[in-house]
């Protein structure tokens, strides 16, 4: 929390996606879908970045009080493109907070997005973004898959 009052700072569980057969089917499957040619061509066109090799991927979920402070997701030894949100809230309110809040670079708030069911949001990696402080009154959590299409290997 000192951390994110200074602008830096997160809470928030993860499960990290790899190459290796994970211990939860379903997600070794999204894992598996994201980095196919179909999908990664799709991303290479669809961006203009040619470079695209594999995607990253991490569950993730926010209960309340979990945040995630602005940042961009820049990564020089990983190549970062694009980043993206796949989420799976059917009922997300967004008086609940976790929304993808997106700023100028002078920190003045820009667009927000609220997660959505079955919901795919992708942007570049240089866009400054947070995600909002969920409340004490959310009923639910906020579950995605999050991760980045890369020029990299994995």
């Amino acid at each position: 929390m000192q951390n994110a009052a200074k602008g830096v700072g997160f809470i928030y569980g993860r499960y990290q996606l790899s190459n290796q057969r994970e211990s939860i089917p379903n997600l070794a499957a999204l894992h598996q879908w994201l980095n196919s040619e179909d999908v990664l061509d799709w991303a290479r066109k669809m961006s203009g970045h040619q470079d695209i090799v594999a995607a990253s991927a991490q569950a993730t979920g926010y209960t309340p009080g979990q945040f995630l402070t602005r940042h961009m997701d820049t990564h020089s030894t990983e190549q970062r493109r694009l980043a993206y949100v796949l989420s799976f809230l059917p009922n997300w309110h967004p008086d609940w907070g976790g929304l993808l809040q997106f700023y100028e670079k002078n920190g003045t708030p820009r667009d927000a997005w609220a997660p959505g069911f079955n919901s795919l949001s992708i942007f570049d990696v240089e866009h400054i973004h947070s995600v909002t402080y969920i409340t004490p009154f959310s009923l639910t959590p906020r579950l995605s898959v999050t991760g980045w299409f890369r020029a990299t290997p994995l």
